[in-house]
């Protein structure tokens, strides 16, 4: 019985270090939203956006202060900062947890297995609603612009959050 919730928990803890990789690269890439026209392409993340024009690319900080800039795109990046930088450090932590349960077993409080467990199911609930918001960036953008589309870190948020599922499902078989 106990090599099988080792087992488990190794795919567990494998399945949210993986999540961990993509949610801190969908988190930091500056492509959630895209909009083009013609030769000119502008890119936006969460943190960054980025302007290329005739092959030029210059990156910028996304400035967005609560007082003076109330916008519906401004409360948008930065719930969707604040959902998918917990997304990252939760699916750490409890990637953490698995693999050092798995490798040491008994030894461990079966608090830790716990932790664990319900971990699991709150970063995918951070991770549902970061890639949500941040994707929905580009809703905001749609209003204002044309020829906008959504970029490679909302493909890779939500990857993530499907291989997290898989993760936080198969948790509940961790005895």
């Amino acid at each position: 019985m106990q090599s099988k919730t080792r087992l488990v928990s190794i795919i567990v803890g494998s399945s949210i270090a993986i999540a961990f990789i993509l949610y801190v690269v969908s988190n930091a890439l500056p492509e959630w939203s895209k909009i083009s026209d013609g030769s000119d392409t502008l890119k936006l993340g969460l943190w960054q956006g980025c302007l290329s024009i005739i092959g030029v690319t210059t990156c910028s900080d996304i400035k967005c202060p609560e007082a003076d800039d109330n916008t519906s795109f401004c409360r948008k990046v930065l719930a969707g900062r604040a959902f998918m930088t917990l997304a990252c450090i939760l699916s750490g932590i409890c990637a953490i947890c698995l693999i050092v349960y798995a490798a040491v077993g008994d030894k461990v409080p079966k608090i830790v297995l716990i932790a664990s467990k319900v971990l699991t199911f709150v970063t995918l609930i951070m991770g549902i609603t970061g890639v949500g918001v941040g994707g929905s960036i580009s809703q905001t953008l749609n209003e204002a612009v044309e020829g906008y589309s959504l970029g490679a870190s909302v493909i890779i948020g939500i990857i993530a959050v499907i291989i997290n599922l898989g993760g936080a499902i198969a948790s509940l078989f961790i005895q």
